[in-house]
Formats: structure tokens, sequence, C-alpha cells
């Protein structure tokens, strides 16, 4: 894989973890320059106004306000479906929206005879005619069972009010083996396609980053049905594996940097760069790492955003208030990487940061 990166001027600053350091590629080209301001703390965990569980989606409703959707996803009284809004540096300040799992959601007739966590929604795309396509996270178990008999789908919604409650239109994606935990689920458009990555197993029972896609236009045109279309995983250069309930994996497209590489994080295309941008958690290498691709297949390491010892940081967003797309799927060249630190053994205590890129 060739090596080709930007050179990189960072600047590092870490609020909780003083030992915290900056790790990029020995290979540098002449080019780009993406600049990394300091990572900055914007929520304790006594401030945060969420109990952190899922990657931020991110809406523009007018002018000058970016919203911030989050799922705590369960079934039942503790469900909690919110819109925010707020300056950059406090971007939850205001609570416009807090939903019930069955206020929620309209299951249009899944999962009637399971038990689930409940349905994530993890990242949308917002039509010109307003309404929201999301890609989804579903944790389910046949009734009855328990959480060793759980399972994982990527799946879609659709909304026609503007985000305030959404429709299940189906499952999209499972991984090779439906136990393991999907993840998800970054979005980019390339062509006529939507892309989504998620976890998946190698042939002999490895972690990897896949990469499944469908036509944009027939994705849409089902979800107005309330429904799916087929989607393809991509293996061995071909888009011909189903990408669901097929048993079978796909190819790897995120070359492993630290172990543990995975995406429970986002994606976009940057204008500036020219190139698609991928951030993916690490476990327990504790680290936030970037990535970027021209063709969405071919992904090169670019940096590490954050490093903290003993905490997990999964659930990255990419934020641009003033970008390209209201729904922050494009960038410029210049936004923020929000992503909270989790503690390892204490998976309900976050906070929250952000870092400002630039790119000259």
């Amino acid at each position: 894989m060739n090596k080709i990166n930007y050179i990189l001027v960072l600047a590092v600053a870490c609020t909780m973890c003083k030992t915290s350091t900056q790790v990029v590629p020995d290979e540098l080209s002449p080019g780009k320059t993406i600049n990394f301001g300091e990572v900055e703390l914007l929520y304790t965990a006594d401030e945060l106004p969420i109990n952190y569980d899922g990657s931020l989606s991110t809406i523009q409703k007018d002018e000058n306000t970016m919203f911030f959707f989050h799922s705590w996803g369960c079934r039942g009284a503790s469900s909690a479906h919110t819109w925010h809004y707020g300056p950059s540096d406090s971007p939850l300040s205001h609570l416009e929206m807090n939903k019930s799992e069955e206020e929620f959601w309209d299951y249009n007739g899944y999962y009637q005879n399971k038990e689930m966590e409940g349905i994530w929604i993890l990242g949308m795309y917002k039509r010109d005619n307003g309404n929201i396509l999301a890609i989804t996270h579903s944790e389910i178990r046949e009734f009855p069972g328990g959480k060793e008999n759980q399972w994982f789908a990527l799946g879609l919604g659709y909304s026609t009010d503007g985000g305030e409650s959404f429709t299940f239109c189906g499952e999209i994606v499972t991984p090779a083996n439906k136990y393991h935990n999907v993840g998800g689920s970054p979005y980019i458009l390339i062509d006529d396609y939507i892309y989504v990555y998620f976890n998946d197993l190698t042939d002999d029972g490895k972690r990897q980053v896949c990469v499944a896609r469908a036509r944009l236009k027939e994705v849409l045109e089902a979800a107005e049905k309330h429904q799916v279309t087929e989607w393809y995983k991509y293996r061995d250069g071909k888009w011909d594996v189903p990408g669901l309930n097929s048993g079978i994996s796909g190819s790897t497209v995120i070359p492993i940097v630290y172990g543990g590489e995975d995406v429970h994080s986002d994606a976009t295309y940057c204008t500036a760069l020219g190139k698609y941008l991928m951030t993916v958690q690490t476990h327990g290498a504790n680290r936030l790492l970037l990535f970027s691709s021209e063709d969405g297949l071919n992904w090169e390491w670019e940096a590490d955003v954050d490093y903290a010892p003993g905490y997990l940081q999964a659930y990255s967003s990419f934020v641009d208030y003033d970008g390209p797309a209201v729904d922050c799927r494009e960038v410029d060249g210049e936004f923020y990487i929000y992503w909270p630190r989790r503690l390892l053994e204490e998976v309900h205590n976050n906070t929250m940061f952000r870092r400002k890129i630039t790119i000259n």
C-alpha cells in the first residue's frame, strides 16, 4: 500500500493525562497540511448531560444552529433519544427534545418476539426535502435469552418530521459471526453509492474493519416505503458478498496500527483535502486515530487524535458548524472532532473533548 500522507503540524495539550503524546507516521510528503489544535475538555463527567453511548449525529437545522442527536438505546423507562444544541465550545448546553424508545421509534413490525437492548442512531443523512435517513445499530437476542445470545446488526431508519421520530426500515449488514459487535457506523457517499463501515471478523476470527455499499437512489426509494434494499460487502476486489447473514466476512480496509481498531466512530469528506476522513478507536491501545482515503477502500493512517491511558475513545464525530453539508457528511478547511473518554473500568463515566482541525 502506498504511503501518501500530508505534513502534520501538531499542537498537543492533554487535559486529563499529562503523559499524552501525539504519534504521527514516519513518512510525510509535501502538500496540504493538517493542523491539530489543542485537546480541549468540554464537559467533565458531572457536567455531561448525556449518557454517552454512541457517536453524535449532527444536523444544522437553521443557518446558525447545529443540533446534536444522541441515542441511549435501551428499551424501557431509561431510554432516551435527545436533540441538543449549543455553541461549538458547549454543544450540548440546550436540550431541544428528549423522547423514550416508545415515543421515538416505530419498529415497523421488527423485533416483536425478541428482547432488545435497543436501536441506536449513529449517523444521519439529510435529504434536500428535509427527510432524514439514519444508519442504525441494533442489539437483539432471542426471547428468552441472555447477553451471551445477543447479536448485532446495522440497519436503517427514516424520518419525515425532521428527526422528531423515526420508522425502522430493516437490517442491512451483519458480521460474519452475528454475535460479534458490528459497531458502526461511519458512512460516506461515493459516486452513486453510500458506503457504511463496520466491525467484522477475518476468516481466522480476528477483528477487522470492513465496508458494505448500496446505490443511494435505491436506498432512499426503499426507505420512503420503510423498506431496505440489498447491500453488499467488499471482499477480494469485488462487491459480491451479501451484507446480511451470509456468514462471510469482507476484506480489511483499515490497516492495523496499534491493534483493536474499531469503528464505533465517524467519517466525512474533506473538501479542502479532496479526501475522505475516518476516525477509528483502538480499545485497549487507548487511542483515537485519524485515517484518510481517496477511494473509500484504501485508507492511510494520518495521525493520533488522542492518547489517554486507561480510557476508551469510541463515539467520535466530525462537526463543521458552517461547512458544506448540513449533516457534516462533508467538511471544509476548518472543523472539529468531538469524542468522549470512557474509563475502561467504568463504562458510564465519560468526559467529552474536542480538537479543532484546520487544513492549509
